[in-house]
């Protein structure tokens, strides 16, 4: 039963006593008016008197056709899983580096590694090293991570930007060496009876794939294989336990910083990313990192290297269309993202550079046409076509000499050097004449001592 206060006026009235109303609302009403006590005077020449309305619900009948409330859906959770018990036979050790991109052939630049024990008061253990990289350094880790190479012409050097500080660095292979040293130094002389379970921190496994193909070119797996266990993405981990950052843009360690620490946490080096992690992951378990949730979520060396190894051979097969998008490649950024996507497509569909060849020497462009059309399915028909004419422009002539400039690259504004109408045009008759008249030719003064004694 519910009450509605409405105006006593005669339309409403009329309105509520019709049949209309009452096969729009299938149930019985009572006017009851009720005057309204301890009210003003200025209340009762101003307001207009109301009139409450007692509602009786009935259920629908089926001559209305009018079906009745439904019931509100009952949203049932079913409780979390209960939290896997502590594992005592690991220990957990922080690792983080400095790249200068995310691909195979790029360099590291700053190794960093913490441990630390379960127990409260415990003493810390920390490895940093910077390694001399080959090339020049990337802009955005200049400005990330505050460093630049001084080059002196006999020698190089790294150089913190914000304390204007030179870095004691090695090359790979010491920084490497030092790093296996140091974790089998730390299992020896800490925990010898457990394993460890290396954690780092991103989104792609770019870095940790980096640093297993350095320990593999450099012989130092196998020694590190015997005392680690696995390696652990504490990405995933945040990701599934925070809660407030889910967002992928923001799970970055930057704002985990700032949301658990604190603004004034320093991520500049890798030891210090390394210790921040560690932090923040600590703080998530409720004050001790929970191995049994890091064992669930661990990936094993082996299948580290087995996509090491993948990534090895779809480079090699990328490798054999070089010849193919060369000249966009020596282009701006837009031409080589799109050299780069329709290459990727080629050889995700298994067509290779031999086979091409061979069918177009047998079918010209309808062979290529069908084998491309036959392997790559379900994709953008503008990306097929535009596959299907460099194919064709590079196997009609594959001889074709390369353009080579002299090792720098063109201009980003202009990505082709075009000839302009005013280059093709033939000189005028007065300029050959003038350029054939030796009178008109300036002529050149070798500068001599005594000449300039005579200036």
């Amino acid at each position: 039963m519910c009450f509605v206060a409405i105006e006593s006026s005669p339309p409403i009235k009329n309105f509520l006593k019709s049949a209309m109303f009452k096969n729009i609302f299938p149930f019985s009403f009572i006017n009851k008016n009720k005057e309204m006590a301890n009210s003003s005077e200025e209340q009762q020449t101003s307001s207009p008197s109301e009139t409450t309305v007692e509602v009786v619900i009935q259920p629908a009948t089926p001559e209305l056709n009018v079906e009745p409330e439904q019931v509100p859906h009952v949203i049932t959770t079913q409780p979390l899983p209960p939290m896997p018990e502590h594992d005592e036979s690991v220990a957990v050790v922080m690792w983080e580096a400095t790249v200068t991109g995310r691909r195979l052939i790029d360099e590291m630049i700053n190794l960093g590694s913490f441990y630390i024990a379960q127990e409260d008061k415990a003493e810390g253990h920390d490895f940093n090293e910077y390694v001399m990289p080959y090339g020049k350094l990337p802009l955005n880790v200049i400005r990330n991570y505050n460093l630049r190479i001084v080059d002196t012409g006999r020698y190089r050097m790294l150089k913190e930007i914000r304390n204007n500080k030179m870095l004691k660095s090695k090359s790979e292979v010491a920084a490497c060496n030092d790093f296996a040293s140091w974790l089998i130094k730390l299992q020896k002389d800490n925990f010898p009876d457990k394993k460890i379970i290396l954690v780092f921190f991103e989104p792609r496994h770019s870095k940790i794939l980096q640093l297993f193909q350095a320990l593999e070119r450099f012989r130092l797996l196998d020694d590190v294989n015997k005392i680690l266990l696995g390696c652990v993405n504490g990405w995933d981990l945040l990701r599934q336990q925070v809660h407030d950052l889910r967002d992928e843009h923001r799970m970055v360690l930057k704002a985990l910083a700032d949301h658990h620490l604190g603004a004034d946490t320093p991520l500049e080096s890798a030891v210090q990313r390394a210790q921040a992690l560690h932090k923040i992951l600590r703080k998530v378990h409720g004050g001790r990192i929970n191995t049994g949730v890091l064992k669930e979520n661990l990936i094993s060396c082996e299948h580290l290297l087995e996509q090491v190894k993948k990534i090895k051979e779809e480079l090699i097969k990328e490798a054999q269309w070089r010849p193919v998008f060369a000249d966009m490649f020596r282009q701006g950024i837009k031409p080589r993202r799109r050299a780069g996507f329709l290459r990727h497509l080629l050889v995700e569909s298994g067509i290779t550079y031999s086979g091409v060849t061979e069918t177009f020497k047998e079918k010209k462009d309808d062979g290529v046409v069908e084998i491309v059309k036959e392997k790559i399915k379900g994709k953008n028909e503008a990306d097929v076509e535009e596959v299907i004419k460099l194919l064709n422009q590079h196997l009609a002539h594959p001889d074709k000499p390369i353009r080579r400039g002299s090792g720098r690259r063109a201009p980003r504004t202009r990505s082709l050097c075009a000839v302009t109408e005013l280059d093709k045009q033939p000189p005028s008759k007065t300029e050959e004449e003038n350029n054939n008249d030796p009178a008109k030719v300036i002529s050149v003064v070798v500068a001599t001592p005594a000449v300039l004694s005579e200036v």
